[in-house]
């Protein structure tokens, strides 16, 4: 009964680790998409407070990721300006611990 305790708890926490690990390949897939899309400058910095990630789909593969980033700006006449892009992202792969194991669906 305890090696089946301990089995269930192991498993457990091994899914949990791979899924956050799965997360922050999407988050850091994301910031790289939205620097390429909107020709931000090489180094632009992210606050991951301004990434919100949201997961959709029950199946391993066919897994959907909604990340919206919020990029703050200037305007010309120096008044910050927030505006927040929506990415779409599917699951692809099976892993899900790298980038190519995620196609990007939509960009708005």
């Amino acid at each position: 009964m305890r090696k089946l305790a301990f089995i269930l708890i192991a498993f457990l926490v091994v899914s949990c680790s791979t899924e956050n690990k799965q997360e922050t390949v999407v988050r850091e897939l994301a910031k790289k998409d939205a620097i390429e899309k909107l020709q931000l400058p090489e180094g632009t910095k992210f606050i991951d407070e301004n990434i919100e990630l949201t997961e959709t789909g029950e199946a391993s593969i066919g897994i959907s990721y909604i990340v919206k980033v919020t990029v703050k700006s200037q305007d010309k006449d120096g008044k910050e300006i927030l505006k927040t892009y929506t990415l779409k992202y599917k699951k692809v792969g099976e892993g899900g611990l790298s980038p190519n194991d995620y196609e990007l669906t939509s960009f708005d």
